[in-house]
């Protein structure tokens, strides 16, 4: 089945400045970003009760850091995990968009049962707030994208602190940072906007997931090798000892993902996870 195309609500058009300078919207407006319009729609449902954050809030903050946003998304697939009553209510992920207006863009793929799902395609800000629109907190690309599907081009690398110490997670993240240097490759590291580090290493796209994925296992082996009292690849919680970070390799399977950088969080107080230097870490 092909996605089926919809027309967008009709109803007021803002531009983007427009939009950006309401003050507590309600209902639903066309916002007009480049060359498309977005159907907005209950703009005053509260995505966070406690923060009193809308979705209003949320797709001005998507619209902002969409500059520095895009890049990290464009061309990739996307796994859209809505949460359309808020951060309280039940979260469902979807992978496959049965469908939607004519600017976003899809990609057939065949997922590990063998059935064909239509993925939605990052490519502009205004597929991006399509999505927003439609619940989604956390923005969860792909490793690689729609030109070279089954090549990533970074590896990802999740520092997850259960109970450890957050000492002990900037610890981990800098040994993490030894062993890429090592290695020659190039780390980049970013909080989770949860309670983790995100390591990110940029590759080119010339390996199949699996060898990517062997490469990271062996990667995060080493990094628990060199300070096993507080590093550990242990999936099982209830056998980590509580100091230890557990260094996740697991999210490099291909149809994994992990939060994007400048994501909004679906978590209490609405965090962010944010791009840091290596001096923010030994800070």
């Amino acid at each position: 089945m092909a996605v089926k195309r919809t027309r967008q609500k009709g109803g007021t058009v803002v531009t983007v400045e427009e939009f950006l300078s309401l003050e507590r919207p309600k209902g639903d407006l066309l916002l007009k970003v480049g060359r498309e319009q977005v159907s907005v729609t209950s703009l005053d449902r509260v995505y966070w009760p406690d923060e009193k954050i809308t979705k209003f809030d949320l797709l001005c903050y998507y619209l902002r850091v969409s500059p520095q946003l895009m890049p990290h998304l464009k061309g990739r697939p996307a796994i859209l995990q809505r949460w359309p009553r808020g951060v309280n209510a039940p979260m469902f992920f979807q992978q496959d968009l049965e469908s939607a207006p004519a600017f976003v863009k899809t990609v057939r793929l065949i997922n590990r049962e063998g059935r064909e799902l239509d993925y939605a395609v990052f490519t502009t800000t205004a597929s991006l707030l399509y999505f927003v629109n439609l619940g989604t907190i956390d923005q969860h690309p792909w490793h690689s994208t729609v030109a070279r599907l089954d090549k990533p081009d970074w590896i990802a690398i999740d520092l997850d602190p259960k109970q450890a110490p957050w000492e002990n997670v900037l610890q981990v993240a800098l040994i993490t940072k030894a062993v890429c240097d090592e290695v020659g490759l190039k780390a980049f590291p970013k909080t989770s906007g949860s309670s983790g580090i995100h390591v990110y290493l940029p590759l080119k796209p010339a390996n199949e997931y699996d060898r990517v994925a062997e490469f990271s296992r062996l990667l995060a082996s080493e990094v628990a090798n060199r300070a096993p009292k507080i590093a550990t690849v242990e999936r099982t919680i209830a056998k980590r000892k509580k100091d230890q970070v557990y260094v996740d390799w697991m999210q490099n399977a291909r149809g994994k993902s992990l939060a994007s950088v400048f994501t909004a969080r679906a978590k209490p107080k609405a965090p962010v996870s944010m791009p840091l230097t290596w001096k923010q870490i030994e800070q």
